[in-house]
C-alpha cells in the first residue's frame, strides 16, 4: 500500500514538475496542442509505460539496456507526437528543448542558492571584507 501512494505521489510530482518544461518546449515551437494539461499527460504517461516495459524487459531475462532505452525514446518521442499533434522531427526537438530548459532553470537555480548562501556567510564572519 505505501509502495502505490508514493508512486502516485511521484506521479503528480513528476507530471507537474516535468510537465512545465515540455510544456514551454512545444509551446516555443509552436505546437498545435500545446497545453500545460498535454505537458503533464506526457510526462505521467511517459513515466509508466516507460516502467512498464522495463520491468517487462527485465522479467524476460533481457539484459540489454541500450535496446531498452532506445524502445523508450521512440515510445517517449510517440508520446510527444499524440500529445501535441506534431511529427516526429518536432518531436525530437521538443524532447531536446524540454531538457535544454531544465538544465537552463537548474543553473539559474543553483546561482540563486550560491547567492543566498555567500550572502548568509558574509553574516557569519563579520571579518569577512563587504559584510
Amino acid at each position: 500500500m505505501v509502495d502505490i501512494i508514493g508512486t502516485i505521489i511521484h506521479l503528480v510530482i513528476a507530471g507537474i514538475i516535468g510537465g512545465i518544461f515540455v510544456w514551454l518546449a512545444a509551446k516555443a515551437l509552436g505546437a498545435p496542442r500545446a497545453s500545460y494539461w498535454h505537458g503533464i499527460l506526457t510526462v505521467v504517461s511517459a513515466i509508466i509505460v516507460t516502467d512498464i516495459i522495463s520491468f517487462l524487459v527485465t522479467s524476460l531475462g533481457f539484459a540489454v539496456g541500450w535496446i531498452t532505452t532506445i524502445i523508450e525514446v521512440i515510445i517517449i518521442l510517440l508520446l510527444i507526437k499524440h500529445f501535441f499533434g506534431v511529427g516526429w522531427i518536432k518531436a525530437i526537438v521538443i524532447a531536446i528543448l524540454a531538457v535544454v530548459i531544465l538544465i537552463i532553470v537548474i543553473f539559474v537555480l543553483a546561482l540563486v542558492g550560491v547567492a543566498f548562501a555567500v550572502a548568509y556567510l558574509k553574516g557569519l564572519f563579520p571579518g569577512v571584507p563587504g559584510a
